[in-house]
């Protein structure tokens, strides 16, 4: 056997094997499957039998996904691939979309059958390798505090907009106590702040886009009908051979590879909403209007609104670079530009407050499966993992770092190493996918044993496989030419790979040594598909029953059908 559970404390003890449970499918009439299971049932832990915890609804997880997609790239980071040209710009952004789009395929499936805290960290752990999961946990975690710390940085740099000579720890303990306030008492209360803040957002960014149109054809104090011409002069990409053209839409690519997500969020809140068979797959399969909307229109209106070669585009700092605000302050229009930069630090700190969610909950997870101190899985009345929280931002005090060098200088950093995070990330639900459709293969099971399904399977999770560890690959090609290596550069680009082998390697050696496990992973054949399920089902069997009787007025009609 290439796995064993030998021992009560090892990572997949709580896969309890020994139970003979034969799913048998049904439909409930109202889109939901639900299966039932001949089984001698035996407790498992809280991943799936704590469902006090789940307090949010298909509103707060639409705009969840939505709030983590809309932070300072979409406004402020573009600059730097604008740069390149905005023809380049809009391919390489549209480029990486489709991975992502990949991704959310990936995760449906997963998610709807086993709609669990930890999400795609769990899925490493159950059907690729315990070590696997034990370092991609941690991996995530460490991206999650990085974009934290980046997030923060980015408020200096925006705040020095009216306040040049603001200390950025005012900002920074300002936006920590914020955080505190919302994420450590109710999950609730974290679900209210970001639906509503994401309203904002949706409305800000399609006014920035609205915004756009209507100057571009005149409407201005200059009355200038500009249109295209940004694409024709200095042209659709910079640089005068192909070869640099290729260049910018790399560093498209690069750029993307950092601001977009949205299917890893909505994985990891999958354990803390109701009725998950229900609302997950809307979530997901709204994953690409989310794409197109925010991210490729971002990328299309973002090159409308400045030429590559400006030179606050090039040379200056914070909300001065955006786009938006080089036009705004070009045409000459008042106000706009410290209301957008208010609406853009907004957007900083909701955005800031779901990576502390997720960063929180891959803790928590890591803790129920023995991969963290025990003592992370504390939790208040309401199933909060509090101390997870509390870990959490207590690490995003590494934001203070700004105070000692150059806030730019440290923002790249993290970006740096949020990207080959990020990567790693994609490479692992992209495998543990592709893994767990050959357990379904070996076992028997067929489609109709999935409560969702996603697109172009198994072709879009060969896709994502193909083009996340090329990305990582050749993040920092530019290195390597004479003259251009720097250490802390290098260190920040792939520092996160060299981390991600050595946990994974070690807790592969512990596990052998410790558990005599095999070396290899888990065979398709002895992969676990019936723990856990059968109180999932029951769950979900009890949120239908409620939500078939649970009152609802005008208005929850109409959020409903438009979440």
């Amino acid at each position: 056997m290439s796995h064993s559970t030998s021992n009560s404390n090892h990572d997949m003890d709580r896969l309890d094997r020994s139970t003979s449970t034969t799913p048998k499918d049904y439909n409930d009439g109202m889109g939901v499957q639900i299966q039932t299971f001949d089984t001698d049932q035996t407790p498992v832990n809280d991943l799936f039998t704590n469902t006090s915890h789940r307090g949010l609804k298909m509103r707060h997880l639409q705009l969840i996904a939505i709030s983590g997609a809309i932070g300072s790239s979409v406004f402020l980071s573009i600059a730097s691939p604008l740069r390149g040209g905005p023809a380049a710009l809009l391919i390489g952004v549209s480029l990486w979309s489709t991975v992502i789009w990949g991704i959310s395929n990936c995760l449906v499936e997963m998610c709807t059958l086993l709609p669990v805290e930890g999400g795609f960290v769990y899925y490493a752990t159950r059907f690729l390798d315990p070590s696997m999961g034990f370092s991609l946990g941690w991996n995530y975690f460490i991206c999650q505090v990085s974009l934290i710390c980046g997030e923060f940085t980015s408020m200096n740099v925006l705040i020095a907009y009216w306040a040049p000579d603001l200390n950025p720890a005012i900002v920074i303990s300002v936006g920590l106590a914020l955080l505190v306030f919302v994420q450590v008492f109710n999950v609730r209360v974290y679900g209210e702040t970001e639906f509503w803040i994401s309203i904002g957002k949706i409305f800000m960014i399609f006014g920035a886009f609205i915004f756009t149109f209507i100057v571009m054809v005149g409407g201005n104090p200059k009355h200038d009908r500009y249109g295209f011409r940004f694409w024709k002069d200095p042209g659709a990409f910079a640089g005068d051979t192909g070869s640099d053209a290729a260049q910018n839409i790399w560093h498209a690519v690069q750029w993307a590879a950092y601001g977009i997500v949205g299917p890893d969020y909505i994985s990891l809140v999958a354990g803390e909403v109701k009725n998950p068979r229900r609302v997950l797959p809307k979530a997901f399969n709204s994953t690409i209007y989310r794409i197109l909307g925010f991210y490729v229109g971002g990328a299309f209106f973002a090159g409308l609104n400045a030429p590559a070669n400006d030179p606050h585009l090039l040379g200056s700092s914070g909300a001065a670079k955006s786009p938006y605000i080089i036009n705004m302050n070009r045409l000459g229009i008042p106000y706009l530009p410290s209301i957008l930069t208010a609406g853009i630090l907004i957007s900083l700190f909701s955005s800031t407050s779901s990576m502390a969610f997720a960063a929180s909950r891959t803790l928590y997870c890591m803790g129920l499966e023995g991969h963290a101190p025990r003592f992370v899985t504390r939790t208040n009345k309401y199933g909060l993992p509090y101390i997870c929280v509390l870990v959490t931002l207590g690490l995003g005090c590494l934001s203070f770092m700004a105070l000692g060098s150059g806030s730019s200088t440290v923002l790249n950093w993290f970006i740096n190493l949020t990207a080959a995070t990020q990567m790693i990330t994609w490479i692992a639900v992209a495998a543990s996918y592709l893994r767990f459709r050959a357990g379904m293969k070996a076992q028997g099971l067929t489609n109709s044993f999935l409560p969702a399904k996603g697109y172009f399977q198994p072709w879009s999770a060969w896709w994502a496989l193909f083009w996340s560890p090329f990305a990582l690959m050749f993040s920092g090609y530019y290195f390597f030419a004479p003259g251009t290596f720097a250490i802390p550069d290098f260190l920040f680009t792939y520092m996160a790979v060299f981390i991600f082998i050595v946990l994974c390697i070690g807790w592969k050696i512990r596990n052998v040594i410790k558990f005599k496990e095999g070396w290899f992973g888990i065979s398709a054949s002895e992969m676990d598909f019936k723990t856990g399920l059968p109180e999932l089902e029951e769950m979900t069997l009890q949120a239908e029953e409620e939500w078939k009787n649970e009152p609802q007025t005008k208005l929850d009609k109409i959020v409903n059908n438009i979440f």
